[in-house]
């Protein structure tokens, strides 16, 4: 996914991505960067006092984040739960699958040499 980045001012800019632990923050302000999780801790460290316009800045910036985030998360959850679960043995197997002899479903006949034979891979 490809990092996103708000600047606040010449001096200051964040910028965000995700990874398996969720949503991360890096702030670069002045000569320093930090790395945080939390968004209320990169409030805190940048020291954005209430209604000024960079504070409203960072809050629309973040609450679109979310947004973007619960969208995935729905989105995610739908599919997951919109499509069936793969059957072991299922009816509907093509005869083209079943003719090239892949895959466990394809060796069904008892009368097969290997039928009980593991397949080591």
């Amino acid at each position: 996914m490809k990092r996103e980045r708000l600047h606040l001012s010449v001096h200051t800019s964040i910028e965000t991505g995700r990874d398996w632990n969720g949503r991360f923050y890096i702030v670069y302000s002045n000569n320093a960067s930090v790395f945080l999780r939390c968004p209320k801790e990169v409030r805190k460290w940048l020291k954005l006092p209430a209604k000024i316009p960079m504070r409203e800045a960072y809050d629309s910036w973040i609450a679109s984040l979310e947004a973007a985030d619960q969208e995935r998360v729905s989105n995610k959850a739908q599919r997951l739960t919109s499509e069936p679960l793969m059957e072991r043995k299922s009816p509907n197997l093509s005869h083209e699958l079943l003719a090239t002899g892949f895959g466990p479903e394809c060796h069904l006949d008892e009368s097969d040499p290997n039928h009980n034979t593991r397949t080591v891979i």
